[in-house]
């Protein structure tokens, strides 16, 4: 929901999401095919009161030892919910309308249980006919999840903490991204790729930012057991023009980019959220370097695949560095 607040164009209209997890019986002691009573919705909602729900989709079993099914496919349900979300948040095309779509597939299924519910606070808050979306999900084992989306005069964004200092939107926000791209992308069916991101200060210096920069990444300690014998040879300049290519190509490289879909080696289509997620990052990582920032890439397929990439980016005192495990 907070990528969703970050892609949102400035003349959609204002919105606001709740997430509130829980607890309730389990599908083994407790099925949905209607909703269960009112004040256990509440309960495991945590709300006042609920006055009243209908069932999106549950899983239903006829009998001892009989498989659990739904009375609606995943995908109907799936598209119930992206219109929606479209309809509550105004986000539509593009990068937005990926996303939309993931959230949608993510709470359908395989295994949801899913109530629709209404409040008795549950009218619009914003311009417009706009009515609130308020969901309670639940899982097999009974873990739920309360997600309500509705109007408001703005469209809200991810909290900002002060500790965190000027960076920390950035770093939320490269989060989101990162957390969504290591659930995309597959190493092999049992694992995903992983990233990882710093920023830090290199402190004063009068040589080459970029081998400073490095140094800076090999002596972290972080990096594996044979680090301190990379050193800057190991890695090739990068302009900023090829920077976003060369990342998704070089993550891309002999990789799943779908864990349900995709053939090893298959091209990542047009429009596919992964793409959307690599050129955001990329744009995010240039722009708080500026237009001066040097680039250098380590570990990018040429012959045959690598273990990790490393890309270092250098501007005046700060370096930057993202890693993708591939392994």
């Amino acid at each position: 929901m907070w990528l969703l607040a970050a892609w949102s164009p400035e003349e959609t209209t204002g919105w606001a999401a709740t997430l509130v997890p829980g607890r309730t019986k389990s599908r083994e002691d407790q099925q949905w095919p209607k909703p269960p009573p009112l004040p256990e919705i509440a309960e495991a909602g945590d709300l006042p009161a609920v006055s009243g729900a209908t069932v999106l989709t549950s899983r239903v079993s006829v009998g001892p030892g009989r498989p659990y099914g739904s009375a609606r496919s995943d995908a109907e349900v799936a598209d119930e919910l992206a219109t929606s979300i479209t309809e509550v948040t105004g986000v539509r095309g593009g990068r937005g309308e990926a996303l939309v779509r993931l959230l949608a597939d993510r709470i359908a299924g395989p295994y949801s249980d899913v109530l629709r519910l209404t409040t008795a606070a549950g009218a619009s808050n914003g311009p417009g006919p706009r009515e609130p979306l308020h969901l309670l999900h639940r899982d097999t084992w009974g873990s739920t999840l309360r997600v309500l989306l509705e109007a408001a005069p703005k469209v809200q964004q991810p909290p900002a903490f002060a500790a965190e200092g000027a960076d920390g939107p950035l770093r939320t926000r490269i989060a989101c991204l990162m957390t969504l791209l290591s659930e995309l992308l597959w190493v092999d069916n049992n694992t995903p790729v992983t990233f990882r991101f710093r920023l830090d200060q290199l402190g004063q210096g009068d040589g080459n930012r970029m081998t400073e920069a490095v140094r800076w990444w090999a002596e972290s300690g972080e990096n594996g057991e044979n680090v301190n014998e990379r050193g800057e040879g190991e890695f090739q300049t990068v302009s900023a023009a090829e920077f976003p290519a060369r990342l998704r190509n070089g993550i891309l490289f002999n990789r799943l980019w779908d864990e349900d879909d995709a053939e090893d080696g298959e091209e990542l289509p047009d429009g596919h959220l992964v793409a959307f997620l690599m050129d955001d990052l990329s744009d995010l990582l240039l722009t708080r370097m500026g237009e001066g920032a040097r680039i250098a890439c380590a570990g990018y397929p040429s012959d045959g695949a690598h273990e990790r990439i490393t890309v270092l980016l250098a501007a005046g005192q700060e370096a930057a560095v993202l890693e993708v495990d591939l392994t």
